[in-house]
């Protein structure tokens, strides 16, 4: 009997060291990684938060090329880079600066040296010339824009005097306000017969000079097409007659005038 139980407290002694071995073996690997803490309740959320804190770091690719610009297409303060001899600003990751731009107005977005003489620009925007300065720092220079063309995604350039802007002014640029929603917008656009609106891929798009046979400005909005019904780059002219208020007015049946003769 004494023999059984010997070897009963043998197994249970050796089962209690795989256990211990093994414990051990666990809190060694875990004490040679990041998120290793032994009184784990207590710095869990300082472990989150230094983890947080890690993956919002700047890269070093985008940090020596990021800065705040003004995005007139968000109508925001973002956080742009501009990659080497390509004049366009690209998002860039949260970490780099966009905490700091979300906190700046639209005026400080850019920030300009007051050492140099900054020109200025004109945009359009809505049909009226509206003032900038711009930024002279070469790795800053794709913030002289005015945003994007939601037709063709490509940057819409600034002018650079009040003259040039308001002559490349055309009378459908009124009916691209900001301000409207994209069916608001659209629905003011075919009221004017002299306008056409152009459907992009995200359902909003662009009040452009045309007629009913398509854009008057083939060469930048060729692929904008009356015949498509739906879809990317369908081309709308609109009901011109209800526009005018013309459907109602009642038919009149002819009545010959028995005075006048043959």
């Amino acid at each position: 009997m004494n023999i059984y139980l010997l070897l009963f407290i043998i197994i249970i002694l050796f089962f209690f060291f795989i256990f211990h071995f093994q414990k051990i073996l666990i809190k060694e690997s875990f004490e040679n990684s990041d998120i290793y803490v032994d009184n784990y309740k207590e710095e869990i959320p300082q472990i989150i938060n230094q983890i947080n804190q890690n993956q919002t770091q700047c890269n070093q690719f985008f940090q020596s090329n990021s800065f705040c610009q003004w995005d007139a297409d968000l109508n925001k303060c973002s956080c742009k880079y501009q990659k080497d001899e390509i004049k366009y600003g690209f998002p860039s990751e949260p970490g780099c600066c966009d905490r700091l731009c979300s906190q700046i107005p639209k005026e400080k977005c850019l920030q300009l040296s007051d050492k140099l003489i900054q020109p200025k620009y004109y945009c359009n925007i809505a049909g009226k010339c509206y003032e900038r300065v711009a930024t002279v720092k070469n790795n800053q220079i794709s913030a002289n824009n005015c945003g994007t063309d939601p037709l063709n995604n490509q940057l819409l350039l600034p002018f650079t005097s009040i003259q040039e802007c308001e002559g490349r002014l055309n009378v459908c640029d009124k009916y691209n306000d900001p301000s409207y929603t994209e069916s608001e917008k659209k629905a003011k656009c075919l009221t004017d017969n002299r306008c056409g609106f152009c459907t992009n891929k995200n359902g909003g798009g662009k009040c452009i000079e045309g007629t009913a046979t398509g854009p008057l400005d083939l060469q930048k909005y060729y692929y904008c097409d009356p015949s498509r019904t739906e879809g990317t780059y369908e081309y709308s002219y609109g009901n011109q007659a209800e526009a005018l208020n013309i459907t109602g007015i009642e038919q009149v049946d002819y009545q010959p005038n028995p005075n006048f003769l043959i």
